[in-house]
């Protein structure tokens, strides 16, 4: 019941914010008319005398009407502050939505274009990820390969913790699949940097996944190669990369006989054991979840999503 209070008193507060900002004054009692021909609506103080070029508040509404007195719809630009707000099709100004060309307007009516350019950014890297799949799967299709062919999943997430989604991609199918894309966002260059990025998998070639420490506190990347060898990588807060922390490779000696190597330093097998078990310790179990099949009902859903007011401060 509180939080019913609290939202109907920030509705009030955001309204009267857009009335200031726009210069709207409580509107005397009047009336909508449409035109003979159907087309427009003008707002009437008295029948055959509209109000013209000036925002209008009625029944806690907010419209626009041109020099012609005529309600306008789409964007509005107001000619004190240079502003845009968007009217919907009934012509009242939009808040906390997204518009017909595919822009978000936050609860003062305007567009968040930061979040805007976000949105965009995420659409075009799972694209990308899709068009290189469609190049492979066309591809094992001429060589008469008879494998289920793999799909495009997604994954958006806060790799660096700095409170931004950022980008995970995969290949492959429900059962089996692997990295191929880490992206972080960089909220100053309104960009991802690309952190990792790997072939489409395939049978033989080197597995990889992301991890989340048993703290929460950061993210690893694994490499698993074909031979066994095993690699660890963390990712630096705040950073868009990758640094090398562990890596495990076993090679044979001139007589045939294995030499087990930990960060390049010769371990014997039993050392070599231990230094593995606290590598994964570190690293821990939980392996991100929650992959999305990129398809285009999926990608709405995660990324033209409404912001709250927590989030609306980030952008």
């Amino acid at each position: 019941m509180e939080d019913e209070v609290l939202k109907k008193r920030m509705a009030v507060l955001f309204c009267s914010l857009v009335l200031t900002a726009v210069g709207v004054f409580p509107a005397a009692a009047g009336e909508w008319e449409l035109s003979e021909d159907g087309k427009y609506w003008t707002y009437c103080d008295s029948p055959g005398n509209p109000r013209e070029d000036e925002w209008i508040e009625d029944n806690g509404k907010i419209y626009y009407v041109d020099e012609k007195g005529r309600m306008k719809t789409g964007w509005v630009t107001d000619e004190d502050s240079g502003n845009k707000y968007f009217m919907g099709e009934d012509g009242a100004m939009c808040f906390n939505t997204f518009t017909k060309d595919d822009r978000y307007v936050g609860p003062d009516g305007l567009q968040v274009e930061a979040y805007d350019t976000y949105r965009k950014a995420v659409k075009a890297e799972i694209k990308k990820a899709g068009t290189k799949k469609k190049k492979s799967t066309k591809k094992a299709a001429q060589t008469g390969a008879e494998a289920e062919v793999s799909q495009t999943y997604f994954l958006l997430t806060d790799l660096n913790l700095d409170g931004y989604g950022d980008l995970v991609m995969m290949e492959g199918t429900e059962d089996r699949k692997s990295l191929v894309e880490v992206a972080i966002w960089d909220v100053d260059e309104e960009e991802f940097l690309l952190s990792a990025e790997f072939d489409e998998p395939e049978e033989g070639m080197t597995v990889s996944a992301l991890y989340q420490d048993p703290l929460g506190e950061t993210v690893w990347l694994e490499l698993v190669e074909p031979n066994g060898d095993f690699y660890l990588f963390q990712m630096e807060d705040q950073e868009a990369r990758f640094k090398s922390v562990w890596s495990f490779e076993m090679e044979l000696d001139d007589w045939g006989g294995p030499e087990y190597r930990v960060n390049g330093i010769l371990l014997d097998k039993d050392e070599w054991d231990y230094e593995m078990a606290e590598a994964r310790r570190s690293r821990g179990e939980a392996a991100f979840e929650g992959y999305l099949p990129a398809t285009e009902e999926n990608i709405k859903a995660q990324v033209d999503r409404v912001l709250t007011e927590e989030e609306l401060e980030m952008w």
